[in-house]
């Protein structure tokens, strides 16, 4: 069974320390202090008798926050890299309907720069199916007009 987190990256991240935790005495009993937040605050609401089972309940605590923030890492890394690769397919498709439209090489050129700055001029050569020196001569051209089109 896997339970929903109700901390935010950074507040794991912060849990995860042990320098954001400390164990009081209050002459009776034990308990534990969290920082979070910059703010120290109670974080069990019961006393323990013992300074053992307080330590054992923060190393716990500890390491269950660890897998967790592992965890949540995980999924917001996978999370960025579908979106990267669905950003990078619309490129594509946009790129192949420029390349399929029926406008002037130039514009075309300008059009896929624009969508794709990091393409080069082989690509562009290949995709457009044209001499690399009839890319560079249009580029020249976009250049020396100031209608080079950028992001």
């Amino acid at each position: 069974m896997t339970r929903k987190s109700k901390w935010t990256l950074e507040e794991l991240e912060s849990l995860t320390k042990i320098k954001n935790h400390k164990i009081m005495f209050d002459g009776y009993e034990y308990y534990w202090q969290r920082k979070l937040n910059e703010e120290w605050e109670r974080h069990f609401i019961l006393n323990f008798k013992t300074k053992k089972k307080a330590f054992s309940y923060l190393k716990y605590n500890i390491g269950k926050w660890n897998e967790e923030l592992l965890k949540l890492k995980n999924k917001l890394e996978n999370n960025a890299s579908y979106k990267d690769l669905e950003r990078m397919l619309d490129v594509q498709v946009k790129t192949h309907r420029i390349v399929n439209s029926g406008m002037p090489t130039i514009e075309r050129i300008n059009h896929i720069r624009l969508i794709n700055e990091e393409i080069t001029t082989s690509e562009l050569s290949n995709l457009l199916d044209v001499k690399l020196s009839i890319i560079y001569r249009h580029l020249r051209t976009l250049k020396s007009r100031g209608t080079l089109l950028c992001a």
